[in-house]
């Protein structure tokens, strides 16, 4: 079982309103995200004295890395969507075509990532 599934959180469905300055408002955002916390997570800790549980960072990503990515999952899209409107009205797909698309596809990605990796 992974941790995920055995750790219940809190269902939390209750809004707590607190009226304040737009300047006390200001500093307790810039505090929470000082410390890379929402402003709800930084009030909570605040109020209930419970130590703040650290989050893990994400990792840094090239961003020309997520741009390429980004393209070829349109491209994947535009091919799952030619198929399926083929498929609706009732054309025969051709699905050696599909498969080499895929496959140039997969390819590409795995160069890409590749590139980035080193």
């Amino acid at each position: 079982m992974s941790q995920r599934e055995t750790t219940q959180r809190p269902v939390r469905g209750l809004v707590l309103r607190v009226r304040c300055s737009e300047g006390e408002r200001a500093a307790w955002l810039h505090k929470a995200r000082a410390q890379e916390r929402s402003l709800s997570d930084y009030a909570r800790h605040v109020l209930s004295a419970e130590p703040m549980q650290r989050r893990a960072r994400p990792p840094e990503v090239d961003p020309t890395l997520l741009a390429t990515v980004g393209r070829a999952g349109n491209n994947l899209n535009q091919v799952a969507r030619a198929m399926n409107s083929d498929r609706k009205a009732g054309r025969a797909i051709d699905l050696v075509a599909v498969r080499t698309l895929l496959m140039t596809l997969d390819r590409q990605l795995a160069e890409i990532v590749a590139e980035h990796s080193r």
